[in-house]
């Protein structure tokens, strides 16, 4: 992934403010600071979300009267940390490519709430053999086992989010997703005919994760965290 130096000094005021005070920052302390105008800020800002460096969110003061608008509040995710840090994502997968699969692997996720899982199971199950990318393929078989937990009950997704969301590092979160979703299915065996082709597609997944780099273990958690709200 390519990233321009104009973006890199948003991405570096954002952390730093960020990690002065852990608490996300408004665009228009970062213009501040960077010298720009509040509407290049909140433009470059809104840009760095969706290519998935910034996660944002909206703040009313409720500390007075009349609170107004909401105000949108930027904070680095784990792929600007990485960025950050040197570790940036190789030229794997296309990052438009990424957000593509990312949004509809996420709608479908949102639709598990509504339709039937054992659907999806059997549409991704098909699209699984002719994914060549790791990072791509990965991210099918994180939607796939979030199907395969709502088979069992909404219980069962709650338990994973515990579990995992609260790892340190993206590859071990990643990891115990998988052994834990599968040991919850293995509890139900019988109610799974599609099990045997499953785990020979988990042990690739469990491959994957040994090759893919930070960056791109963090674009997977990211997608996990909200795959699982989506789910929920």
């Amino acid at each position: 992934m390519r990233i321009t130096r104009r973006r890199l000094d948003f991405l570096q005021k954002i952390k730093q403010l960020y990690e002065a005070t852990n608490l996300p920052v408004h665009y228009a302390r970062v213009a501040e600071l960077l010298g720009v105008s509040k509407w290049s800020a909140y433009e470059m800002l809104k840009t760095l979300e969706k290519e998935g460096f910034l996660a944002s969110q909206y703040e009313v003061n409720q500390g007075e009267k009349f609170p107004g608008r909401a105000r949108v509040l930027f904070a680095p995710t784990c792929l600007a940390d990485a960025v950050l840090s040197g570790k940036t994502l190789e030229e794997k997968v296309p990052i438009k490519e990424w957000q593509q699969v990312k949004e509809r692997l996420l709608s479908l996720c949102e639709e598990l709430k509504k339709g039937n899982p054992r659907e999806l199971l059997e549409q991704l199950l098909t699209e699984l053999p002719g994914l060549e990318r790791p990072l791509i393929f990965s991210a099918y078989m994180i939607a796939l086992l979030i199907a395969q937990l709502q088979t069992l009950s909404a219980k069962s997704i709650g338990l994973v989010k515990n579990i995992v969301l609260g790892a340190a590092k993206a590859e071990t979160g990643l990891a115990m997703f998988a052994g834990t979703a599968m040991g919850s299915m293995l509890k139900t065996v019988t109610q799974f005919p599609m099990l045997s082709q499953i785990v020979s597609y988990l042990n690739r997944f469990q491959d994957n994760l040994a090759e893919l780099n930070q960056s791109e273990q963090a674009l997977l958690m990211d997608f996990l965290e909200e795959a699982l709200e989506k789910a929920t």
